[in-house]
C-alpha cells in the first residue's frame, strides 16, 4: 500500500512541504536574510527572455514570481508536493495556465521507481545489490526545452527523501548497505547538477545547502555535516564544463534557531549559489 501511495502522491513530499511552510512561519525573521540573498542572486544572474523552469518551486518563498513573470514568455514551476498548487495559482493569478504552468513532478524522475523495489530486495536479503544496480531515469523536465533553469535549494534535499525511504524499509543497515545507500544519494545529486550543466540551456542557477551546522549557544564547538555527496561539489564548481561562465555566491541560513524550535540546539546551513551561462557559440535559443 505504501508503494502505491508513493506513486500516486508521495506523502513524504507533502510532509516535507508542510514542514517547510510551518517552520517558515515560526522562524520568518531568521529566514528573511536567506530568502533575500536567494532572490537577489537570482535577479542578478538571470537572462530574461524565452522559457524558464523553476525546479523545487515549493510555496515560492525564495523566488519572486511576480518580478520574474514579465521577463519570460513562459514560466514552468516544478515540485513534487501537490499541495503547492494553490499557492502557484494564487500568486500567478490569471497568468496560470497561460504563461505560468505548474507541474507536480519528482525532478529526479526516479524515486518512486527506486522505492518500489526496496521491500522485495530487503526481503530477499539483496538490498545492497539492489542499491548498487540503480540508475537515474530520464523524462519529465529534462526532456523539455528551456532557455533557463533555476534549481531552488533542492540539491541538498533530494538524497534525504531517498535515505528516509530506505531507512523505513531497514533502519539497521549493514556497512555494505550503508555504502551503497550513500552512493545512490550521491547519484541523485550529481545527476541533477549534470542535467543542469549539460542540457542546452542558455543559463542555469543552482541554490543548495552545502554544510549543516548544529550549535548550542553555551558550547563553543559546533557539529558540522556535509550536505553534498560524491563529486557533487566538484560539479557545482563547473570543473568539467569549460564552455560555462560561472558566478558564485554564499551565505548562512539560520534554519532553526535554538529556543525557537528546540531548547537544546539550533541549526544553521551554509548555502552556496552557482550561476552558469553557456558561451554564446555553444547555445541556440529554444524560444519561439
Amino acid at each position: 500500500m505504501k508503494d502505491l501511495l508513493y506513486r500516486i502522491v508521495g506523502w513524504d513530499f507533502i510532509r516535507m512541504g508542510k514542514g517547510i511552510e510551518a517552520r517558515h512561519e515560526r522562524c520568518a525573521d531568521y529566514w528573511a536574510p536567506h530568502l533575500s540573498c536567494t532572490k537577489e542572486f537570482i535577479s542578478k544572474n538571470i537572462t530574461p527572455g524565452g522559457r524558464l523552469a523553476i525546479l523545487g518551486a515549493g510555496r515560492l518563498l525564495d523566488v519572486d514570481l511576480t518580478a520574474l513573470h514579465p521577463l519570460f514568455s513562459e514560466i514552468h514551476l516544478y515540485d513534487a508536493d501537490p499541495t503547492v498548487l494553490a499557492t502557484w495559482k494564487r500568486v500567478s493569478g490569471k497568468a496560470y495556465g497561460k504563461s505560468v504552468f505548474g507541474h507536480i513532478e519528482d525532478v529526479t524522475g526516479s524515486l518512486n521507481q527506486w522505492s518500489a523495489g526496496l521491500a522485495p530486495a530487503h526481503r530477499r536479503g539483496e538490498l545492497a545489490e539492489y542499491l548498487r544496480g540503480l540508475s537515474l531515469r530520464q523524462g519529465g523536465w529534462k526532456e523539455q526545452l528551456f532557455d533557463g533553469v533555476i534549481s531552488l535549494n533542492i540539491i541538498g534535499q533530494l538524497p534525504l527523501y531517498w535515505r528516509d525511504r530506505v531507512l523505513e524499509i531497514s533502519d539497521d543497515l549493514s556497512a555494505e548497505e550503508e555504502r551503497a545507500l550513500v552512493d545512490t544519494m550521491a547519484l541523485l545529486q550529481t545527476g541533477h547538477v549534470e542535467a543542469l550543466q549539460e542540457r542546452p540551456y542558455a543559463w542555469a542557477i543552482a541554490i543548495t545547502d552545502t554544510e549543516y551546522y548544529t550549535y548550542q549557544v553555551d558550547y563553543p564547538e559546533w557539529d558540522v555535516a556535509d550536505a553534498l555527496h560524491g563529486t557533487t561539489r566538484e560539479l557545482l564548481n563547473g570543473n568539467k564544463q569549460t564552455n560555462l561562465d560561472v558566478q558564485e555566491g554564499t551565505w548562512l541560513w539560520h534554519l532553526s534557531p535554538q529556543f525557537v524550535e528546540c531548547d537544546t540546539e539550533g541549526a544553521i546551513h551554509r548555502v552556496e549559489a552557482r550561476a552558469w551561462k553557456r558561451q554564446s557559440e555553444s547555445y541556440k535559443s529554444v524560444s519561439v
